[in-house]
């Protein structure tokens, strides 16, 4: 299995940082929220966070938000771009064993394709603990790319220019039966390249549903936007599920 603390280090927000801009992240936000259905005040986690651009922005909305990441580097980042506000609150904790309470949340976000990095039974445990903090009636909010999309947009490689010169490259190999991409990304920029290795795992809807029912959700939703855009081959998967 990869080093998670080192996959979501400094390169990821090299790379992904220049493309995840305020006005996406404010209409993801805001579109989760809204399928979770709580008003401002609610107590929200946002699990794992990253850098908290989603947190951030519902935080100034009025949600008491705590975010949730195992790597240290993306916290670090989201303090620096939060300051000393008193929330969003963040903490550093594996999504695998939360450190909270049983019924601890209005409403649980996991956004931006953050399952799949486990195998299934990890998968389903992550759910789980999320259905455990989440108060009955609440609802968890998923958003992530699905195995129909992938099999649709999949290329082997990838070559993206950066704002600071260097170039992000990526070689992968999809296996379609077992649902998982095996990604190696490097970052060229003239000096000896960073390099990085992961797995993950891309699940049908019919397989969400079968997880988040294991894990104890009971009413659950599958749709292709924010604003109950129908699922697709073309959309990524949005999953409103009920504790």
């Amino acid at each position: 299995m990869a080093d998670w603390d080192d996959v979501f280090d400094e390169t990821y927000l090299r790379f992904y940082g220049p493309f995840l801009d305020d006005e996406r992240t404010r209409v993801e936000a805001e579109g989760a929220i809204g399928l979770a259905d709580v008003e401002p005040g609610a107590e929200v986690l946002d699990c794992p966070c990253g850098f908290a651009r989603h947190t951030a922005v519902l935080a100034e909305l009025g949600y008491q938000m705590t975010g949730v990441d195992r790597s240290a580097v993306q916290l670090e980042e989201a303090r620096r771009r939060l300051g000393s506000a008193d929330w969003p609150r963040l903490v550093r904790a594996d999504y695998r064993e939360l450190p909270f309470d049983v019924a601890s949340f209005d409403a649980v976000l996991n956004l931006f394709t953050s399952l799949g990095y486990l195998d299934r039974n990890g998968d389903v445990t992550v759910l789980g603990e999320l259905h455990r903090v989440l108060r009955p009636g609440g609802k968890l909010v998923v958003e992530t790319m699905h195995r129909d999309r992938l099999a649709r947009i999949y290329t082997p490689r990838a070559w993206d220019p950066l704002p600071d010169g260097s170039t992000f490259v990526q070689e992968r190999i999809f296996d379609q039966v077992a649902g998982t991409v095996a990604t190696t990304y490097r970052i060229l920029d003239g000096d000896a390249p960073v390099e990085r290795r992961f797995v993950h795992r891309a699940y049908t809807a019919g397989e969400w549903d079968t997880m988040l029912a294991e894990a104890g959700f009971s009413e659950r939703r599958f749709l292709g936007g924010w604003h109950g855009e129908p699922l697709t081959p073309d959309t990524r998967l949005i999953a409103v599920a009920s504790a």
